[in-house]
């Protein structure tokens, strides 16, 4: 043997035989074992944190927690990690749940006392796990509200719930019959006046028409009723087909018809089109039924009281149970549960809650590692092992050949039903499907080698790969040529895989030389794909939309649709380089085997994979090299060294990604229903989200990846469920989150919520536009106070130089100094000495009016000699007649200079002055912030010619200062000005 071929036979794990002869074969005689049912990987799932508690019932809601109730009375929600118990009012009385519900948002507790209480579904609740681990949050806890409607409650066991296509709410009893909540009033069936079969109810379920159905112990009775309230009653016996009175379980599937479980005599169907009883179990044996769960139209699961679970193929009409040593087999199933993953979830009486990936069983055969695998048109299964060739009949497994032949590769003919079989140095066989020998092919019969690694035709010819090089045989066994007409083209004698595809075309997996595809007798090559060398190829399938898809050594996997490739490696998640075989199921499904398990590739969804090991609840899968083969229902099944398991194709959609949810969103660690409220103050800005993302297959493997838009410049990747934001600035975001179980997030589900924070009232546009608004008429006030200041300033200086030259006009006047000079003249020849004195007093008061004329204001003290000053000029010329009383006491404060010495020249200018009849003037204050002027009245007949401005300037001057006023009062007898001081 070559040191290749000892390279191949390392790659298949066989053991070469040499010298072994072919014996007759004994058909289906020599080795007979029971083939154990398809059985799935069950997990427990331990309630003991929950102490002794026996559940009794699971649902789960639209979405996606699971819900179970116990006989204890207490309600948990479920997320594949922990349970969250659902609390109660004190007020209701402890009773077991015996069914689960939802309907309108709100799941329904059914007790067996007659109460019912209710939940909301929808509400922004924290995840299980969160309040396990006492994270951040502060949900509500989940609370059970007594429903109370104002007909009242059962007084009997409520024993099921449904909902017809109006909304109505249905609940079943055991003693009371039905019950109906439809426009806010309770209704009842019951047997005596609704003729409904008995009033004790065990199950419900609503068909395609939204007609319930009631499981009675005396039939089956179909209920409906109108908007108006009228009721309608069908009932279903024996006489209709019912094999049994006792109807205990009912299930209506997505084909219309409806799946009846009975107390002794099994299962049976109910044709929805056909409207009669159609399949009823022959010689039930494993009890009574107590609850349904369908797979698409291909698998049923059937819990019974006695005899754990069954799984039923409708196909052929058999209950395969579980294995004798099951943990699970003499077990009593309550109830059973199928969730939008695909999982069946089971309540059992004593040994809890499990869970199954049913789409995936196992077969333990007894000949140990699979090599090759086929699923013929019959639907029995052929396995190619180390020991020798075997198919399955009867429900057994039975060896076809008395020697150790080493069977590696099967194919059966499409024209005639003949099984090949190729071995690994033993040649080739042809059988037919009775499993007699038609033939037997060895290097004397024309093969190049006896080691047939692959075996494909059309019908017409028939291809095999040998380690010698490829040959071309007819549909009898008769090589046409020794030598393969293919050799010289392919470069290479060894071919590990060939496929006919639904076209015709053969394609060829060769070693080093890359894909080869013949059709019509030319050769095309493909050595290259995307810049990517093409070198080994292992295993080559077609898929439903003739898309080739081959598998290569260390470059990856390949999709070609006549026109590009596509490349997939574990940078875009293919979980190994190292593949064992390829397999497409009948929903479009890519299957890539590998040494510790399987991948599932969804094409529609390009890189999406989901690897499926022992972790994930799949049967040990070790798949060999060329042991992956498709049955006539599209199942795929996969040879492994463990046995044989099965990968279903049910014609029902499976969610194959954990679903996000935003379970809670808190505001400074207050809960905030963010269902309602998007809008948040500037000072409410510590977000805290929990969120979660269920994936009852593999919980512990999802992962997430958040990102607040608007804040976060890309995404975080955590295993936690939890985001903490302090400190947000004012501004619009939107919260995304995406899960994963594999770590890939190319177009997986997200779910996302917006919301806004506010901006502080100083800084949103309507007060910064206030503001301007304030600034710019402050800006325009200064302005324009300051241009009336200005202005006045310019006229009040104008008013005091005026003043000041009205003033000194009034003092150098020539009649004021001719009466002035005269009066010194008149002086001096009666009293030089008092003359001297009149030329000082005259020569102060010119120069006190030159010092202050540039002055806004003088003290009181320095107007008061100017005053004197004045006064004793006058006083020299009026002598007597002109009185001056000066009665302000050293009154301190400010005044405008000549206020005062004005005032009193006023008075002698329009006054007569006399000694017999003197004038008056009086200077004082009266403490009110004044100084009063105050002259007797003695008014000229002849009026000296005046301007008006002295006392006009006065007043204005004050006005322009924003001083008090100048207050001038003029009565009979006496003429007043008041200054301010």
């Amino acid at each position: 043997m070559s040191e290749h071929e000892w390279t191949l036979l390392f790659r298949f794990s066989f053991n070469p035989l040499s010298g072994l002869k072919f014996l007759p074969l004994i058909s289906l005689l020599l080795l007979c074992l029971p083939l154990p049912a398809q059985t799935p990987v069950f997990r427990a799932h331990s309630t003991k944190d929950l102490g002794h508690v026996r559940l009794s019932t699971v649902m789960q809601d639209s979405r996606g927690w699971l819900w179970c109730g116990s006989e204890e009375g207490e309600v948990y929600r479920y997320d594949g990690l922990a349970f969250q118990p659902v609390s109660r009012a004190d007020s209701m009385e402890r009773s077991g749940v015996t069914t689960l519900f939802e309907s309108q948002g709100r799941l329904w507790v059914g007790y067996r006392n007659g109460a019912i209480a209710t939940v909301s579904v929808s509400a922004n609740f924290q995840s299980p796990l969160a309040a396990a681990s006492g994270d951040l949050g502060n949900a509500p806890p989940l609370s059970l509200t007594l429903w109370q409607p104002e007909e009242g409650l059962p007084q009997k066991s409520v024993t099921a719930f449904a909902a017809d296509l109006s909304g109505g709410c249905w609940l079943g009893t055991y003693g009371e019959g039905l019950y109906v909540w439809k426009n806010e009033r309770l209704y009842q069936f019951n047997h005596a006046d609704d003729g409904l079969a008995s009033d004790d109810v065990y199950a419900l379920t609503t068909d395609n028409q939204g007609r319930v159905w009631a499981a009675t112990d005396a039939g089956i009775s179909i209920c409906t009723m109108t908007a108006r309230g009228q009721k309608r009653v069908q009932n279903l016996g024996t006489a209709d087909g019912l094999p049994d009175e006792i109807i205990t379980a009912l299930l209506a599937d997505a084909q219309g018809n409806v799946w009846i479980g009975t107390h002794d005599q099994g299962i049976c169907r109910y044709d929805g089109i056909n409207q009669r009883i159609v399949f009823q179990e022959k010689n039930w044996a494993y009890g009574p039924v107590t609850s349904l769960a369908a797979f698409g139209s291909r698998e049923l699961w059937v819990g019974t009281e006695k005899n754990g679970l069954l799984r039923f193929d409708p196909s052929t009409g058999s209950a395969q149970p579980l294995p004798d040593s099951h943990v699970l087999r003499s077990a009593t199933a309550r109830h059973l549960c199928k969730d939008r993953e695909g999982l069946l979830w089971a309540v059992f009486d004593r040994v809890g809650l499990y869970s199954a990936n049913v789409r995936f069983g196992s077969i333990d055969v007894p000949m140990g590692s699979v090599q090759a695998l086929l699923s013929d048109r019959l639907g029995r299964l052929w396995a190619g092992t180390p020991e020798g060739l075997f198919v399955q009949s009867g429900g057994v497994f039975k060896k076809m050949i008395t020697q150790k032949e080493n069977v590696i590769a099967l194919w059966e003919s499409p024209s005639d039903g003949n099984i090949w079989v190729g071995t690994f140095g033993q040649g080739a066989y042809l059988i037919s499907p009775s499993g007699q020998v038609l033939r037997r092919l060895t290097e004397r019969d024309g093969l190049p080698n006896g080691s047939i690694l692959s075996i494909a035709g059309d019908g017409h010819r028939v291809w095999l790969a040998t380690l010698g090089g490829v040959v071309c045989c007819t549909p009898e066994g008769r090589v046409i040529s020794e030598k393969s007409p293919l050799e010289h083209e392919l470069g290479t004698s060894y071919v590990y895989k060939i496929l006919t595809d639904s076209r015709g075309r053969i394609w060829f997996g060769t070693d080093g030389k890359g894909l080869a595809m013949l059709n019509g007798g030319a050769v095309r090559y493909f050595k290259e794909a995307n810049g990517v060398a093409l070198r080994t190829i292992y295993s080559l399938v077609e898929d439903s939309r003739g898309r080739i898809w081959f598998s290569t050594e260390g470059e990856g996997l390949f999709c070609y649709d006549d026109t590009d490739f596509q490349r997939f490696t574990t940078e875009n998640h293919l979980h190994s380089l190292n593949m064992a075989g390829l397999a497409a199921d009948q929903n479009g499904n890519i299957l890539i085997g590998y040494e510790d398990g399987f991948d599932v590739l969804n094409p529609d969804r390009e890189e999406h994979f989901t690897f499926c090991d022992a972790a994930s609840g799949v049967p040990a899968a070790e798949v060999s090299l060329n042991a992956m083969c498709r049955d006539a229902q599209g199942n795929v099944w996969l040879g492994t060294r463990q046995g044989i398991v099965r990968s279903a194709a049910f014609d029902e959609v499976f969610i194959d990604d954990p679903q996000p949810g935003i379970t809670s969103v808190s505001v400074f660690m207050q809960p905030v229903d963010f269902q309602k409220q998007k809008v948040f103050a500037y000072d409410q800005n510590y977000f805290v989200f929990n969120f979660t993302g269920l994936w009852y297959t593999q919980p512990e493997s999802v992962r997430y990846r958040y990102r607040l838009e608007g804040f976060d410049l890309d995404w975080k990747v955590s295993k936690d469920h939890l985001a903490s934001y302090p400190k947000l600035p004012p501004g619009h975001y939107t919260f995304r989150v995406q899960t994963s179980e594999h770590g890939n997030f190319e177009r997986v589900p997200e779910v996302t919520w917006g919301f806004e924070i506010k901006p502080p009232f100083w800084s949103q546009w309507w007060f910064v536009l206030l503001c301007s608004a304030v600034v710019g008429a402050l800006f325009w006030a200064f302005v324009h106070n300051r241009e009336v200041r200005l202005k006045r300033e310019a006229q009040l200086k104008r008013e005091s130089v005026e003043s000041q030259f009205e003033a000194l006009k009034s003092q150098i006047n020539p009649h004021f100094l001719f009466n002035s000079f005269n009066t010194l003249i008149t002086i001096i020849e009666e009293n030089p000495k008092i003359a001297v004195e009149y030329v000082e007093h005259l020569s102060d008061f010119y120069r006190s009016i030159m010092a202050y004329r540039e002055r806004d204001f003088i003290t009181v003290q320095q107007e008061m000699d100017l005053v004197r000053s004045f006064y004793f000029l006058l006083k020299k010329r009026y002598e007597t007649g002109l009185l001056l009383h000066n009665n302000l006491n050293g009154l301190a404060g400010q005044v405008m200079p000549l206020a005062l010495q004005m005032l009193v020249e006023n008075a002698v200018k329009h006054n007569v002055i006399s000694a017999d009849k003197p004038l008056v003037v009086e200077i004082f204050s009266e403490n009110d912030g004044y100084i009063t002027v105050r002259n007797n009245i003695r008014r000229k007949i002849k009026a000296e010619p005046s301007t008006h401005f002295g006392l006009q300037s006065l007043i204005r001057r004050y006005q322009l200062l924003g001083e008090r006023p100048v207050l001038v009062e003029d009565n009979a007898a006496f003429f007043t000005v008041k200054v301010p001081v």
